[in-house]
């Protein structure tokens, strides 16, 4: 046979092959039945992509079954524990994803487009350390949130103010240019002084919870200048945190790294939280968590806020549009995204693979973005938006801070299963007090905590 003929007929019966083997995968799918749990909150994003999903997979049901915040993973749980395949993709945040990881089924990434993805959110609760240190990626973003500085826009463009501010202090006002926390403090100082504002830049203090979120988005600052502490990694290691040394020292006899909080730099850190909260209703009185923080920040005398950005676009637009943001001082943020994994028991792999890869595609992220207000994990979704000359100049500045402050999000507090039940109330409780009468020694209330942690952590509690 001719080799030109002989080609020609390999070729066709490769063609023929391949697409006898799509036509085979759409049969199979076709009639396929995809089952994702969620939680409310997300449950409009997560609806969105099924109903796009079932646009181009015809056929196929996307099936979204959703729970309240305070019971969805509970319930996950319970199937999951089960070996039921009744859920096929499973939604989780970084404070659960150590709960739900060994049910998950670890994912190739090399089905998305790594380039395209803000890694330190992706890693920030999609990425799960195994007991002999390697690690694997259990799940992906599909949304962010990010905690970063929002400003009062009238205060900090006033050309006078300005001006006022840099002959005292020698520093801009502009809060872009802030390289350490010291800048935030010397603004509560001037504003409030000035009286242009009853209080300064808000941090919330609430001990049920926040205090947990705003600590580690200071400390931070001290941890990644720190290489005794981060060892060089200045988000910490997976699950751990920066609230937790970034390596295993060789003198560290336990399996999991000591904290890192018991030190100077924590000292440093709860230092400058005592001092902005001075600038702020005294916590005994008003703890600042997210209602207490949107109401004062709409009475309009605040000079801006500690806030997680997505609180920040939820509010009355006459409010925010008088708002700008900024990453923190020194340009990170603090991460805390949405993630969607692939239950190890659920029968319809293949296609939960492909809807994950279909939520994560700029197209849809973007999409999202208009019509759910989510905030992308797409880099391409972000240039793709704040290229729009139709969005307000406010909300584009917006995203190019937020964007900032998701690609450097390595503020990053500890996610292991005991958080939860154990190193939060253990933390925010003695720190809350210590805040209303800070007559303790810090770093004995700090190494005290830190004792504490090791305890539980050694114990599994």
């Amino acid at each position: 046979m001719n080799r030109g003929v002989l080609v020609a007929v390999v070729v066709v019966v490769v063609v023929v092959a391949a697409v006898a083997g799509w036509l085979a995968y759409y049969r199979a799918s076709a009639g396929q039945r995809l089952v994702v749990v969620t939680y409310n909150d997300i449950k409009p994003v997560i609806q969105l992509a099924a109903e796009e999903f079932e646009a181009s997979h015809p056929g196929v049901k996307v099936v979204v079954v959703s729970f309240p915040w305070s019971s969805y993973i509970n319930n996950e749980l319970t199937v999951l524990e089960a070996k039921s395949p009744q859920y096929d993709v499973v939604t989780f945040t970084p404070t659960s994803s150590q709960l739900v990881a060994p049910y998950l089924v670890p994912l190739e990434m090399s089905y998305f487009n790594q380039s395209d993805i803000i890694w330190d959110q992706e890693a920030f609760g999609g990425v799960y350390r195994l007991s002999n240190g390697s690690t694997e990626v259990i799940g992906v973003a599909i949304q962010t949130w990010v905690e970063l500085l929002v400003y009062n826009a009238t205060l900090f463009n006033n050309a006078t103010l300005q001006q006022e501010f840099y002959s005292e202090y020698h520093i801009s006002l502009n809060p872009w240019t802030w390289q350490n926390w010291t800048a935030v403090i010397d603004a509560d100082k001037f504003l409030v002084g000035k009286g242009l504002v009853k209080y300064g830049f808000l941090v919330e203090d609430e001990p049920s919870h926040e205090l947990i979120d705003t600590y580690p988005a200071i400390f931070e600052w001290f941890y990644m200048h720190n290489s005794t502490l981060s060892c060089g990694s200045p988000a910490g290691l997976p699950g751990y945190g920066t609230m937790f040394m970034g390596c295993m020292p060789s003198w560290w006899r336990y399996p999991f790294p000591p904290p890192s909080f018991n030190s100077t730099a924590g000292v440093q850190a709860l230092e400058v939280l005592r001092e902005l909260v001075a600038y702020e209703p005294s916590p005994s009185v008003m703890p600042i968590g997210y209602t207490a923080l949107s109401q004062l920040i709409e009475g309009g005398s605040v000079a801006g806020a500690v806030a997680w950005a997505n609180d920040i676009m939820g509010l009355n637009s006459s409010v925010a549009s008088q708002l700008l943001m900024a990453p923190l001082p020194g340009g990170y943020g603090e991460p805390g995204s949405t993630f969607l994994g692939i239950s190890k028991y659920s029968q319809h792999k293949r296609l939960a693979l492909e809807f994950l890869q279909f939520v994560m595609s700029p197209q849809f992220q973007e999409k999202a973005f208009y019509l759910e207000g989510s905030l992308p994990i797409s880099k391409e979704a972000y240039a793709e938006i704040m290229s729009n000359s139709s969005l307000p100049a406010y909300e584009r500045e917006w995203l190019r801070a937020i964007l900032i402050a998701n690609e450097n999000a390595t503020a990053t507090p500890p996610t292991v299963p005991q958080t939860y039940p154990y190193l939060i109330p253990s933390f925010n409780g003695p720190v809350f007090s210590w805040l209303q009468n800070p007559t303790q020694d810090p770093g004995q209330l700090l190494a005290s905590i830190a004792a504490q942690w090791v305890r539980y952590l050694s114990e599994g509690s």
